[in-house]
């Protein structure tokens, strides 16, 4: 089984200029980081040592008419400039697509152990717990109605990353049971009392925007 980790994490640490012992000791993760830097050193390099002919378009349509070539009608250069058009758009179209989308706020479980059949909001002891949070948010985990962790914006510790679009939290998840995760769409002045629903009413009470996710832990 091939390690995706560096996908994952890995390129997390490179971006943010730390160290990753991980990779050090792996071999898949060291290729992926060896591609990536070939890849990203290859790129200013593309079309440099490359020459055409001045002539190729007089002699492309040569060919088509089968005849000696002449000077090239108007709308055979919007044409050329329209192809060429549509050649960068269906390229930046494939880029775009193939480019990994960070959308936040939102929750996801890494899964650890033999491959499973996953449901939706559902996950096992043991996964890793991953919330992508804004800049401005802050992040309540709770099981069972009580307090697990708390990240604050900006905020840099064990299970609380900062990062350029705001903040990554993960969570090794210890113990089975009903989780709540709330994400708050900007910095809440009162800090959790550590009980759920007490929390909530704050929250409500407040007017203050937030996200709540459900997950049930087996």
């Amino acid at each position: 089984m091939i390690c995706e980790r560096y996908w994952r994490e890995g390129i997390v640490l490179v971006e943010r200029g730390l160290d990753d012992p991980h990779r050090e000791g792996c071999e898949d993760c060291a290729r992926a980081h060896a591609s990536r830097q070939e890849l990203i050193e290859a790129l200013p390099l593309i079309g440099t040592d490359v020459t055409g002919d001045p002539f190729w378009q007089a002699k492309v349509w040569q060919v088509i008419d089968g005849k000696p070539a002449r000077a090239p009608r108007r709308w055979r250069w919007q044409l050329a400039g329209a192809l060429a058009a549509v050649a960068v758009l269906v390229l930046w179209i494939g880029l775009d697509g193939a480019r990994p989308r960070d959308v936040r706020p939102r929750v996801a479980i890494i899964e650890t152990g033999p491959p499973r059949r996953s449901e939706g909001g559902s996950a096992h002891v043991d996964d890793v717990l991953q919330v992508f949070a804004g800049q401005t948010s802050e992040v309540w985990i709770y099981r069972e109605d009580r307090l697990e962790l708390r990240c604050q914006a900006h905020e840099a510790s064990n299970h609380c990353w900062p990062d350029p679009k705001g903040m990554i939290v993960k969570m090794v998840i210890p113990t089975p049971g009903e989780y709540r995760v709330i994400i708050t769409m900007a910095p809440f002045p009162l800090p959790p009392s550590g009980k759920l629903d007490d929390d909530l009413a704050k929250l409500e009470s407040a007017g203050a925007a937030y996200k709540d996710e459900h997950l049930l832990v087996r």
